[in-house]
């Protein structure tokens, strides 16, 4: 269940910089002393409202899909493309602009906000300001357990969903995408620990596993669990535990909850009518999308107890496949079924992970 008290992570430092003159098309960075971010700019900044047009990208992390970002580009249809980060740098403005005007679809400007106190930023009025202004937004990669502190129950994600409900383009990377679900594995619990299979598997309670519900809303996400860096991490195993969790612990029934896992180096984009395709770098190793969902509730999911779970539909996306979130249903890609017992995974196809396309 949602956990309705829960300590916020420490404040990070606020960056305190002077603001830079820049022409057009210099990168501009601006803190101000009180400011709870950074923020830095190319392009214009003069804002442009433009009509959009809805799209979400999952993304798995690693390096980055291009074809994504030129689908998010031509939806953001010349606007203000915002990215929101809680540690790095100001890479993406480069590389979204220029791949903008490469395409022939420059953006008026292209925007990171790094949040630098968590706490305060969610409650800012100019960072809130930027996101009613932004015609298309993407969350980098890091830890979601950043990205939940900085939105739960804050302003700033009100003016995110509400964007979104007007129709722009929406997605993320790694943590980026782990917050985009119904369900959220927050990491919080686990601190700097990874949370690996094995570990999920034989105890599906451990103290490592924590939850936040019902974050971002979108078109599609519906009764979603997400998660990343999936096949090159062995993360099947984690990812089934939550879908059990999520019904375990009442958020899902045991034939409504369902789940997308995203490898490196690949993405999912959805589109308003639920309908949807994988797109992925070229060059890339194993990339594929997972697409989860759930015929029964687990025999066994308690705590210190391995996890039994069987029955699960899994339909696994390659580039060009199609899937619709509408319907749950899908072309080009790969059907088998997996069953969980004693904490152990077995496949329909004899690999868990499915194999190549059929």
């Amino acid at each position: 269940m949602k956990k309705a008290d829960r300590k916020k992570s420490i404040k990070k430092q606020v960056i305190t910089s002077a603001v830079l003159a820049a022409s057009l098309l210099l990168p501009i960075s601006t803190s101000a002393a009180s400011a709870p971010y950074t923020l830095y700019q190319v392009g214009s900044t003069a804002d442009k409202a433009t009509s959009t047009s809805f799209g979400q990208v999952y993304m798995g992390g690693s390096t980055d899909v291009d074809e994504a970002f030129k689908w998010m580009i031509q939806k953001a249809n010349g606007g203000d493309f915002l990215v929101i980060r809680a540690t790095g740098t100001d890479a993406y403005n480069s590389y979204i602009y220029d791949l903008a005007k490469s395409i022939g679809k420059p953006l008026n400007s292209v925007s990171t906000i790094v949040v630098d106190d968590l706490i305060r930023a969610g409650s800012d009025s100019s960072l809130i300001d930027k996101i009613n202004k932004a015609e298309g937004i993407f969350f980098a990669g890091g830890n979601q357990a950043d990205y939940v502190d900085f939105l739960e129950g804050s302003p700033a994600l009100t003016a995110l969903n509400n964007r979104i409900n007007q129709g722009i383009p929406f997605g993320g990377t790694s943590a980026g995408t782990m917050i985009q679900g119904d369900h959220v594995y927050d990491s919080i619990s686990a601190g700097s620990t990874t949370l690996d299979s094995k570990t999920a598997l034989n105890n599906p309670y451990s103290s490592l596993i924590s939850f936040t519900d019902y974050l971002i809303q979108t078109p599609h996400n519906n009764n979603i669990q997400t998660d990343t860096h999936f096949e090159q991490r062995d993360r099947m195993g984690r990812f089934l535990t939550f879908l059990a969790r999520n019904i375990q612990d009442g958020e899902e029934t045991g034939t409504s909850a369902k789940g997308i896992a995203v490898n490196e180096q690949s993405a999912l984009l959805v589109e308003k009518d639920g309908s949807a395709k994988v797109v992925t770098q070229p060059g890339s190793t194993n990339a594929a999308v997972y697409l989860a969902k759930t015929n029964k509730a687990p025999t066994t999911c308690i705590s210190g107890h391995p996890l039994t779970f069987n029955n699960i539909s899994i339909y696994k996306l390659f580039n060009g496949s199609a899937f619709n979130l509408s319907t749950w249903t899908g072309s080009r890609g790969l059907a088998y079924t997996l069953n969980v017992n004693g904490g152990v995974i077995t496949s329909s196809t004899g690999k868990v992970y499915g194999g190549n396309q059929p």
